[in-house]
């Protein structure tokens, strides 16, 4: 194995590496090209910096006596590749190659991040459409606005962080848009001039932008005021600017639209309706790699993904990674493991499901006993319904394969893997347990 080989060498050549980092890399070695990939742009970042000099002279006296591959570094967390190929290296025996384990100087720099307001978002393919789009409008790039645009999500999704950035990004922009960001609340409840003759707003404003909509939800006046605004916006460009444009943020699913008025909700629904889902356990452990960093903390990686496991929304991890600090600023120590289990203990409450809550939605779902699903018993339906628990579990808490095998009654993690991986393989082609699956996640929320 190439990693095994690589691992050696390093072994031989740093005595303080023993080349642990390999086993984050996902290598691919097909004809001249080898293809390395990261689990996320952080440790991306750090291989360039630290790792790859060493990276790249283990390979040369691997290929010491071959033609050297083409290597390609790929990024997922910024969707696209980047070809970095090796410096010509002449080919020498490997005992040349061992005494000359030197570290190049012609290493080019990591991937340069566009500096914009959106750059502080953390997210993956999963919201990358939301994302792009509320970006797009907020650099007026398109000749007909999204118009309006509705962004929906759970509480702690980002969508707030997103109008602030469009906000920003409007204003710091060259098309001298006026903004307005405020929460849909107060802004209806305030008794301007422009209630009477809605286009004196549009005279005074190119955008507006507001939060919270579903605030309006009992309030028809309220509701009727942004009714007459909406109605009252430009539409069509004109020859001395572009339309206006309005953005709302709902908390929760589009369906949360149902508790307001028609008029104001099918007016909300004719426009570009987007759902920011909850973040992944990687967006969540890049998120909290961020804000340590930030913070000049020194939290090791399991500990972060202590933390990120406990929490699926970035208000809760904001706050708990607050706590952690306050807690190593006043004792002065380090953090051990018992003490950062009390502080997640004694620190916000999250919604988020346990195991044993996530199991007995899926054995009331299909009319099972919940202590039965966790028995050892392997009758059909129990069994079924015992591997859809952990495949639930799995995705919703990011729980690793012991953790969740302790949380099933002990069973071995080489169990887990094998129930998810089999619950993986039916859904591809069972459109009947994809659909069971799939209200089972929406009721574990």
């Amino acid at each position: 194995m190439l990693k095994n080989e690589l691992r050696d060498i390093l072994a031989q050549q740093k005595a303080n590496d023993r080349g642990d980092w390999l086993e984050s890399l996902t290598l691919c070695h097909e004809g001249d090209t080898l293809t390395v990939g990261f689990p996320h742009f952080y440790f991306a970042a750090w291989f360039n910096q630290q790792k790859r000099d060493l990276f790249e002279q283990a390979l040369s006296c691997r290929f010491a006596d071959k033609k050297l591959p083409q290597i390609v570094y790929e990024q997922p967390a910024l969707g696209h590749a980047q070809t970095w190929s090796l410096p010509h290296v002449e080919q020498k025996t490997a005992d040349q190659n061992k005494q000359n384990f030197m570290v190049r100087t012609d290493t080019p720099a990591a991937p340069r991040i566009e500096n914009d307001a959106f750059t502080a978002f953390i997210a993956n393919a999963k919201n990358a459409f939301p994302l792009a789009a509320a970006k797009e409008i907020a650099e007026r790039r398109a000749d007909v606005a999204y118009n309006p645009f509705l962004l929906c999500g759970h509480s702690g999704t980002g969508k707030s962080h997103i109008l602030r950035s469009m906000a920003a990004t409007l204003a710091e922009g060259h098309t001298g848009s006026r903004v307005i960001i405020a929460a849909a609340a107060r802004f209806c409840a305030d008794n301007p001039a422009w209630v009477r003759r809605p286009e004196i707003f549009w005279q005074q404003c190119d955008v507006l932008l507001l939060d919270d909509i579903q605030d309006l939800a009992g309030q028809p006046a309220w509701q009727r005021k942004l009714v007459s605004c909406m109605d009252a916006c430009p539409r069509s460009i004109g020859q001395d600017g572009k339309p206006g444009q309005m953005v709302f943020a709902c908390t929760g699913q589009p369906q949360a639209l149902k508790a307001l008025d028609e008029r104001l909700r099918s007016r909300l629904e004719s426009g570009l309706v987007v759902e920011l889902m909850e973040p992944d356990l990687d967006v969540r452990m890049r998120y909290l790699q961020a804000m340590s960093k930030e913070r000049h903390m020194n939290l090791t990686r399991e500990q972060l993904l202590f933390i990120a496991q406990r929490c699926s929304q970035f208000r809760l991890l904001q706050g708990l990674l607050l706590k952690v600090a306050a807690f190593c600023s006043v004792t002065g120590c380090e953090l051990s493991q018992a003490d950062l289990e009390n502080i997640v203990r004694t620190g916000v409450a999250d919604k988020t499901p346990g195991c044993l809550e996530i199991l007995g939605v899926v054995a009331r779902a299909m009319n099972l006993r919940p202590e039965d699903v966790l028995g050892g018993k392997r009758r059909p339906d129990l069994v079924l319904a015992r591997q859809v628990s952990m495949y639930i579990c799995r995705r919703k808490l990011g729980l690793s394969y012991p953790e969740l095998g302790r949380a099933f009654g002990g069973k071995d993690h080489s169990t887990v893997i094998y129930a998810i991986k089999k619950i993986k393989k039916i859904l591809v082609s069972d459109k009947a347990l994809q659909q069971l699956v799939t209200e089972l996640e929406l009721k574990a929320q």
